[in-house]
């Protein structure tokens, strides 16, 4: 398992690919991977000033 702030930061690189084109949307959630075996899926809440703010993270099954 990778610390908690690097999988934020790779999240918090990665998710302009993944923001919703719906400007309602207030949250979000995607898959990625860290070689050689390691799947985490992330959460992202849009907050009061509409900026998403990295939420949590678990471990994905592969």
């Amino acid at each position: 398992m990778q610390p908690k702030e690097q999988i934020e930061a790779i999240a918090n690189t990665l998710l302009p690919s993944f923001i919703p084109k719906d400007n309602q949307e207030t949250t979000l959630s995607f898959h990625f991977t860290l070689p050689p075996d390691h799947s985490y899926k992330v959460f992202f809440e849009k907050d009061a000033k509409a900026k998403w703010q990295f939420i949590r993270y678990e471990e994905a099954e592969r």
